[in-house]
């Protein structure tokens, strides 16, 4: 046995003796030497820096005392350890062209609060408008949140969930180069550089890794990651948790790293900061591993770092400790009156700048017809095809062509949605990430915020599990900032067929975000208008889009002429679409379905109409939601009050999926109709995608069945179950969380008298007097009945 060869020793051998393997992996770039920063290596600061930095810290020492211990409540250790760095690094960045501090570790928050006030980024929000507000609001209702929210002064991204923001502030820089390089920026900036604050806890989250990586494959050398390593996290040491020593990591993923000796001092961090600029555009992104002490500057709390004895972590001090510490400490109001002349001019100087960083927290441009007067065209098809496919091959490919922002990031599986035709035509705006699909989805969030629009691709298993996390962050931030991301997933539900259980998901669409829309497309057809909204919707910022098609190949819908149902002029706004039956009360029974099983549910209706059956008798409405995620309320009320008979039908489990959304309708209106649900209610074996939509009953002659067995089912009541429900729906209008989507059909019943005299007429045929109601003996021989059965 030996060392590790030299790797250019290897190089050029015939693959027989060194794999090519071997020689692809280890002929990449070696990372950049590393940098120490030591006393020896220090910078000189002014009086004038030595005086505001005191006078700043003494401001911060106090806020991590005053603040948790009122409100028993907050992480006051971490501030004090990653202070000295953060606040000379606020000092050093340009507001103008740079963007603001990112914090991975969000429990940091009061230092983002309070470089927020020191800065002179507080605006006109009144929780920041002195240091004693920040203490009084602090974690409380109308106040300051625990942990960073975006929109609070300068803070672009919120966090609290561990390990994000460095996939976020990949996104960002990646994005400003990207910018840069295909004209999309000003040329008269320069590349805007990246910070984010990273925490030694912080960084065990598996996708810090992700980021890492994939930031220095790309050569993303305007992203500054900044480490405070106080080797404390809330339940004990890092070095005693974990391999602990992430300068190394960082350098072995290819990293530039500047190690600092001593992370509190002004000097050494001055040092460091001017050697990180040294490295900007260099080729590598940038780690600063900055060692400190958790609580410096209060003796109390560096005592029980040092000794491993007391956390201060996450917990505050007591009102004693608290109190005999505040009396070690120079006067909290002496000290604000004397860097109140430093935070003017940092407030001057921010104001003066930060106006000219056009694209910060902007809805982007959007016009379809702007884009047709470059060449775009929707296209249409009555052949078959696969709508997996043709959103990205086709749809997003022809927006691509008129829109430079588009960018598209996919988990190593190009060819399953089409995007391999699309890496042909734009080799530089399809990005395989790997297979690491958090860190993709919160890496297109800040492409988002860099003024890109961002989509990402992979399987719906995996888009919806693996990604999860980041997902639920990003809706969380798009109610403060715009970083909404398209998520194309394909291969949804059973469709998936023969790569067994563990891929064929089905609990997908059980996405409730408050900012995310969750869609199931039909067909090639309605994909197209469907990209075209998803678009819309991600240049204004503050809605995400989760798009799922199946791996199935499928018809398209036609009209009775045979023309597209969804052809070049349908919109995709969210609603239901009537696509079989009459839209009226001679239909009987509804059918609604989403996505892949639309195209079984229609072939039922047809054949059912044709059938010399009783049923041939009844009208069959077929509904197509598309939009799960905001369900149109309207449509299934309207169903529920003219047919009486719903049927749902999805490649999806009946829990979570559109079947519970109908269902939840049904009961915030309490509306007299029946449900049966029809859905992926268990793992299901490697098969066709035929042969398990037989299985779990989602073909077309077991949704016959069920339509046969629903017309024959009694209803509960007559003319009062319909006015009940009518009469009580302005009061369900105010307690449903479907309000806005419900609200059309409302107003159709409050305008139109004739639709309503016409639809209670209907239900008062169906009156049966007291006399002619069945007897409880009857009833209990009905009950004996389904038990026996």
């Amino acid at each position: 046995m030996t060392s590790r060869p030299d790797p250019k020793t290897l190089l050029g051998k015939p693959v027989t003796e060194v794999p090519m393997s071997v020689q692809r992996i280890l002929g990449q770039l070696p990372a950049p030497k590393s940098i120490w920063i030591g006393p020896k290596d220090v910078a000189k600061l002014s009086k004038e820096d030595t005086q505001a930095y005191e006078s700043a810290q003494t401001i911060m020492r106090h806020l991590c005392v005053r603040a948790p211990t009122a409100h028993a409540s907050g992480h006051p250790g971490g501030p004090l350890s990653a202070f000295t760095f953060a606040y000379f690094l606020s000092k050093r960045r340009d507001p103008g062209a740079d963007e603001a501090l990112r914090y991975s570790a969000g429990h940091l928050s009061l230092l983002a609060y309070g470089l927020q006030w020191m800065f002179g980024r507080e605006g006109k929000d009144k929780r920041l408008q002195t240091p004693q507000s920040i203490i009084d609001t602090f974690r409380t209702p109308s106040g300051l949140p625990g942990h960073v929210e975006a929109g609070i002064g300068d803070i672009p991204f919120g966090t609290g969930p561990l390990g994000k923001g460095v996939s976020n502030a990949l996104g960002v820089a990646y994005g400003h180069q990207y910018s840069r390089k295909s004209q999309i920026a000003n040329g008269k900036w320069p590349i805007p550089k990246v910070d984010v604050l990273l925490a030694d806890g912080d960084s065990q989250e598996g996708q810090v890794m992700e980021a890492f990586r994939l930031a220095a494959h790309l050569k993303v050398d305007n992203l500054v990651v900044h480490g405070d390593w106080n080797d404390i996290q809330l339940s004990g040491l890092p070095s005693k948790t974990v391999a602990a020593d992430f300068a190394r990591i960082a350098e072995a993923a290819g990293w530039q790293v500047i190690e600092v000796q001593n992370g509190n001092d002004p000097a050494q961090v001055i040092a460091a900061l001017d050697a990180a600029d040294q490295c900007i555009g260099k080729g590598a992104p940038i780690f600063i591993c900055y060692y400190t002490t958790m609580g410096h500057g209060i003796t109390m709390m560096e005592e029980g770092s040092n000794t491993g004895k007391k956390n201060f972590h996450g917990s505050p001090l007591s009102k004693d400790d608290a109190a005999a510490v505040l009396k070690t400490l120079p006067d909290f109001e002496e000290a604000i009156s004397t860097y109140e002349k430093y935070r003017k001019e940092e407030k001057k100087r921010y104001e003066m700048r930060n106006s000219e960083f056009g694209i910060r927290n902007s809805a982007l441009e959007w016009n379809v017809k702007a884009l047709e007067k470059k060449g775009y065209a929707r296209a249409i098809t009555s052949e078959k095809g696969a709508a997996r496919k043709d959103f990205g091959a086709t749809h997003l490919l022809n927006l691509m062509k008129a829109d430079p922002r588009i960018v598209v990031l996919h988990a190593d599986l190009a060819a399953s949605g089409g995007f391999d035709t699309v890496e042909k035509s734009f080799p530089d705006r399809v990005i395989n990430v790997g297979v690491a699909e958090g860190n993709m989805a919160m890496m297109a969030a800040g492409m988002r915020q860099a003024g890109l629009l961002p989509v990402t691709y992979t399987f719906a298993a995996f888009g919806t599990n693996e990604a999860r996390a980041s997902a639920r962050l990003i809706d969380v931030n798009c109610g403060h900032t715009r970083c909404s991301v398209l998520h194309d997933c394909t291969h949804s539900g059973l469709s998936v067929g023969e790569d067994g259980e563990t891929h064929q998901e089905r609990h997908y669409l059980n996405i409730p975000f408050d900012n995310t829309q969750v869609w199931s497309l039909a067909d090639s057809n309605q994909a197209a208008a469907a990209a075209e909204k998803a678009m819309e919707l991600i240049a204004e910022g503050h809605t995400n889009v989760y798009a799922f098609s199946p791996r199935s190949n499928h018809p398209q819908i036609l009209k009775p002429d045979g023309s597209p149902f969804y052809g070049p002029d349908y919109i995709f706004d969210g609603k239901a679409d009537i696509v079989a039956g009459h839209g009226d009360l001679r239909d009987t029974v509804t059918v609604i379905a989403t996505g892949i099983t639309i195209h079984a549910a229609i072939a039922a209706a047809d054949q059912l109409q044709i059938a010399n059956t009783e049923i041939a008798n009844h009208s069959i409405r077929v509904l197509h939601v598309a939009s799960v995620r905001p369900l149109d309320a309207s449509a299934i009320i309207q169903s529920a009050l003219e047919t009486r008979h719903l049927i749902v039908v999805e490649d999806h489990s009946s829990e979570g999926g559109l079947a519970t959304q109908v269902a939840d309708v049904i009961a915030d209106f309490a509306l007299p109709c029946t449900l049966r649900r029809l859905g992926v209610n268990r793992y299901y074996p490697s098969a066709t995608d035929t042969a398990l939509f037989l299985m779990a009953g989602l073909d077309t002659d077991s949704i016959i069945d069920a339509i046969e067995d629903e017309v024959r089912t009694e209803i509960a009541g007559g003319e009062d179950a319909f006015v009940s429900a009518i009469y009580e729906m302005t009061h369900h209008l105010k307690t449903t969380r479907f309000a806005a989507t419900a609200r059309a059909y409302v107003e159709r019943l409050a305008a139109d008298t004739g639709y309503l005299d016409t639809v209670r007429d209907d239900w008062k045929k169906r009156s049966v007097s007291g006399e002619k109601l069945p007897e409880n003996e009857q009833l209990i021989e009905r009950l004996q009945e389904a038990v026996r059965e």
